[in-house]
């Protein structure tokens, strides 16, 4: 009986120590300022916790039209018009890496269908606070459907703090 004990022990012990990946939150991306990206998808990560897809930024500028995104009503009531004030566009040939939602939220919210390289997509994003070239996005446009991001009031800056 002991012995049976000190394995089932043992074997939590031991699976707590497996490794895992880093979830960061909100917290851990410059929510005061946003930034705006379009351009071809160059490799996609679909996976949970958090799919990545890598954009090479074709933007330069805002566009003419980059107010008229389509924006669930979901983020228009988490403030998304604060944030659409303060945006600025990314740097032109900048790869990113987007963190996206965990995919039953993108399911959830709209998302059409998994990207996949040579797709175009739109993103409001924040850049990370501490890795060049990934942002975490608000707002995703792919295939003419915005898909929130966002799911909660976003803390100020780099505060570390996890998501709500």
């Amino acid at each position: 009986m002991k012995i049976r004990l000190l394995a089932m022990l043992f074997g939590a012990a031991l699976a707590g120590a497996l490794p895992v990946e880093a979830h960061h939150g909100w917290g851990y991306y410059d929510t005061a300022r946003p930034i705006y990206l379009s351009g071809r998808v160059t490799s996609v990560s679909w996976r949970n916790p958090h799919p990545e897809v890598t954009v090479e930024n074709e933007a330069g500028a805002l566009p003419s039209t980059w107010d008229a995104l389509p924006v669930p009503e979901e983020l228009a009531e988490l403030g998304f018009d604060a944030t659409l004030r303060r945006v600025q566009p990314a740097a032109p040939a900048e790869r990113w890496t987007l963190d996206l939602a965990p995919i039953n939220r993108l399911e959830a919210w709209g998302m059409p269908r998994e990207p996949k390289a040579g797709d175009v997509i739109t993103a409001i994003a924040f850049p990370s606070c501490s890795e060049e070239g990934v942002a975490r996005p608000a707002l995703i446009v792919l295939d003419g459907v915005g898909v929130r991001q966002q799911s909660v009031a976003l803390p100020a800056g780099c505060s570390g703090d996890p998501r709500g």
